[in-house]
């Protein structure tokens, strides 16, 4: 269905972030992260696809940031069906940085 390996989301800074897309049911690594939990949907015949950013969050670890997430009853109530990952050994301070530049670009439900 979905073939791209990357999806890139742009901050209200104009900076682009380049995020590996993974499925929900992947095995996560335990590593420094900023992700986003999305709907990914076709846009129509040949049209290519959507993607609805429902979380956007920032981790020292993803592998236990995604169980028992904290907002799992609202991205499951806004169909999260995929996760966009962005790999990044940079100190908290940096990641929050960059969440709250695509939270302004992007706001989320959840």
């Amino acid at each position: 269905m979905f073939r791209q390996k990357e999806w890139i989301f742009k901050g209200l800074s104009g900076t682009d972030y380049p995020f590996e897309i993974m499925k929900k049911s992947s095995d996560f690594e335990s590593i420094k992260a900023i992700y986003i939990l999305t709907y990914k949907h076709p846009r129509g015949h040949l049209a290519g696809f959507v993607v609805n950013p429902l979380y956007i969050g920032q981790t020292d670890n993803l592998k236990v940031a995604l169980i028992n997430h904290p907002q799992a009853d609202c991205v499951f109530n806004e169909c999260y069906n995929c996760l966009h990952v962005m790999k990044l050994e940079a100190d908290e301070n940096a990641r929050r940085a960059i969440v709250e530049d695509l939270l302004k670009a992007n706001p989320t439900p959840c």
